[in-house]
């Protein structure tokens, strides 16, 4: 039970169900175990980062797991919250990240917010990530948390586009003025949405107008409201999700809505999507992104 592969706009293609490390454990705590169920669950791609301080722990799970370095899929991402201008560099974080994680490249590479990129600025961060992508050290490249104005600000610059945008993106949240115009412009662009955060409705923002429209389709269905909402995170963006879970069933859950859960139709995509619209709601950097709308 393998989640389907989505292509990219440089070639590459990648799987559309990332198991993130950034929620399930405290931030800088050891995982090893967590990730190592996730592989043997099936998962084939797993996102960490600098900020997350796992990359360690997913480097000894990929060892003890035993299967082939082409096998997994890689995510991972420079800059954390606090760090001197240093922190902020693409190369040394990459070179760091590496060798954490005992393998020669990343899949995939991302600039984990337009605010982590120190001296910088957002044009001259994407040529070193360009830079790296053409040595070999990451297949791809990406950006996470950016918003249309950080799009931008570096598309006439650059040679090769973001690949994603891994950005928080649930029913709740896609009615937004500026996450429309955002999605718009990544279709535009040919630049995946990579959506984590996708289950906040079941676990952070319970008892709202979207609970009952998911509960009758996953019924209808023979799923579970994780499932179909997950479901609807790559269907309504056209690209990918990253979720998490300390649960081995859980996890299994995840996979399955990706893989072998129905499609949804239009009709219940839009459903799903009005209902949403019912509350706001955003967990991570709500600061940030809540002073540009609409």
């Amino acid at each position: 039970m393998l989640a389907p592969t989505v292509k990219l706009n440089d070639g590459t293609s990648m799987p559309s169900l990332s198991f993130g490390t950034g929620t399930a454990v405290k931030i800088g705590g050891e995982c090893t175990e967590l990730v190592l169920e996730a592989l043997k669950n099936g998962y084939t791609c797993i996102d960490t980062a600098q900020q997350y301080g796992t990359a360690g722990s997913v480097g000894e799970a990929l060892k003890r797991w035993g299967g082939r370095r082409e096998e997994v899929y890689i995510v991972t991402k420079f800059g954390r919250d606090g760090a001197q201008p240093e922190a902020f560099e693409p190369r040394k974080v990459l070179q760091e990240q590496l060798k954490l994680l005992g393998v020669d490249y990343v899949d995939m590479y991302l600039v984990h917010s337009p605010f982590y990129t120190g001296e910088l600025s957002l044009v001259e961060n994407w040529k070193v990530m360009e830079q790296l992508r053409a040595e070999g050290l990451c297949k791809s490249i990406g950006v996470s948390n950016y918003r249309e104005e950080d799009l931008l600000a570096i598309k006439d610059a650059w040679s090769v586009p973001p690949a994603v945008n891994q950005i928080e993106f649930n029913p709740y949240i896609a009615h937004a003025p500026n996450m429309q115009r955002l999605l718009k412009l990544c279709k535009d662009l040919d630049i995946k949405v990579e959506a984590y955060g996708p289950l906040n409705s079941v676990f952070r923002s319970t008892g709202g107008p979207l609970d009952p429209v998911v509960d009758k389709i996953a019924k209808a269905k023979g799923a579970t409201p994780a499932q179909i909402l997950l479901r609807w995170a790559l269907q309504y963006s056209g690209g990918i999700a990253v979720t998490t879970s300390r649960n081995s069933e859980r996890q299994n859950e995840q996979l399955a809505g990706v893989s072998t859960v129905p499609a949804l139709t239009e009709d219940e995509v839009e459903e799903i999507a009005q209902a949403g619209k019912g509350r706001f709601y955003r967990h991570f950097q709500a600061k940030v992104w809540d002073s540009a709308m609409p």
